[in-house]
């Protein structure tokens, strides 16, 4: 394979990557508005759905984050084990599943800035 098709399948890896970001950012949202929903309703429903959104964007993170370790050299990111139902049950419940949450969306901040550097050497 030449040089030039290598360039231009790594940046076609590189925008997938860059476009299932984009699509787990769906999720992002979609577990932050469950999350603040379940905090202001405090019933146990909400905060299942609210954990099992979360856990979905985590674990499109984590197929994500598997790829980009494949074509892209370099630190790898450091996941939060996975929110347990009783985690609400904590004085500070709510605060520790946004915790969470910020912590897998600063990971998915940091694999695009990456992609981003990357595709601008390309």
């Amino acid at each position: 394979m030449s040089e030039r098709s290598r360039q231009i399948l790594l940046r076609e890896m590189i925008l997938d990557l860059h476009y299932r970001l984009r699509l787990a950012d769906d999720l992002f949202c979609d577990a932050a508005e469950s999350l603040v929903s379940a905090a202001t309703l405090e019933d146990w429903n909400s905060r299942s759905e609210a954990l099992r959104k979360i856990g979905a964007y985590s674990q499109a993170l984590r197929i994500i984050h598997q790829d980009h370790c494949r074509i892209m050299e370099g630190k790898r990111a450091v996941f939060p084990a996975e929110l347990a139902e009783w985690v609400f049950e904590l004085p500070e419940g709510e605060v520790a599943a946004r915790l969470h949450l910020e912590r897998l969306h600063a990971i998915a901040e940091g694999m695009e800035l990456i992609l981003d550097r990357e595709l601008l050497k390309t």
